[in-house]
């Protein structure tokens, strides 16, 4: 996990009012919340609409309403906003931003010809889709 690229995708330090220097900083951000707005600022940074990226998350968007944009945001879901930077850290790092969010948008037949973007609601499929640009970044085409 590249934490300083994660950092800038969530909003830095005016953002996530916490020091990410490393992956230990992601953990205490994962388990303490990341602020409600983090979401926001992913969606800007990784290209998406943000009704998009709240579907990718485990909470209902209902449910995010009721929060304020200071308020933290649960564990489980902060985890899984963490994996996500991370993995458009990735592919922007492996494809280029462009070329990522049209990769993730079209169906892949390495993948069964499914759109990568519809595994990323769980850690498996995000994992599985950073598998697949790992083996694209040293030339393996499965």
């Amino acid at each position: 996990m590249t934490a300083f690229m994660v950092n800038e995708l969530l909003g830095g330090y005016n953002v996530l009012q916490h020091s990410v220097k490393n992956d230990f900083d992601l953990a205490y951000l994962a388990e303490n919340g990341i602020p409600k707005v983090a979401i926001q600022h992913l969606a800007d940074s990784a290209g998406l609409e943000l009704k998009d990226v709240i579907s990718l998350l485990p909470v209902t968007p209902r449910n995010l309403q009721r929060y304020e944009d200071k308020d933290l945001l649960s564990n489980v879901v902060s985890d899984h906003l963490i994996a996500l930077a991370d993995l458009f850290s990735v592919g922007t790092r492996v494809l280029g931003k462009d070329y990522f969010l049209d990769w993730m948008n079209s169906k892949i037949l390495a993948l069964g010809n499914v759109k990568p973007m519809q595994f990323l609601r769980t850690h498996a499929g995000i994992e599985l889709i950073k598998t697949e640009l790992g083996r694209i970044e040293h030339g393996i085409f499965a």
